[in-house]
């Protein structure tokens, strides 16, 4: 399942796009609450913070994967991949994002109990 030039084109086109918007994302300047401390933040600044935060994470991890496929796909990684390959891959990934999501869920929960705990004010 080799990619053809054309592919590779739009791909290196998205990783463009996906670049800028990372950098926007990823400016701590652009983040809700930018130049506060932690405790001058109200709870919902503080929350859309995390998110904005994650946004980031995501939009680098897209961005990642799209190098990574021009890079196997440039230097003639030359592996044919199976369908059956292919679909374990995604499960994997599929599962690994289970697993990731599970564990941010898990920290807001956790987040929300300290709030309570220390009678934290949004």
């Amino acid at each position: 399942m080799g990619l053809r030039p054309d592919q590779i084109a739009r791909i290196q086109d998205l990783q463009e796009r996906l670049a800028e918007v990372f950098l926007i994302e990823a400016d701590p300047d652009n983040w809700n609450g930018a130049g506060k401390l932690p405790t001058e933040m109200s709870r919902d600044e503080r929350g859309d913070r995390h998110w904005d935060r994650k946004g980031a994470m995501g939009t680098g991890a897209v961005l990642k994967y799209t190098m990574d496929i021009v890079q196997h796909s440039t230097t003639g990684g030359g592996v044919e991949v199976s369908d059956d390959d292919l679909e374990d891959k995604i499960k994997q990934a599929e599962a690994k994002a289970k697993k990731a999501l599970a564990r941010v869920m898990n920290k807001s929960a956790g987040k929300d109990e300290y709030d309570k705990r220390i009678g934290a004010k949004g």
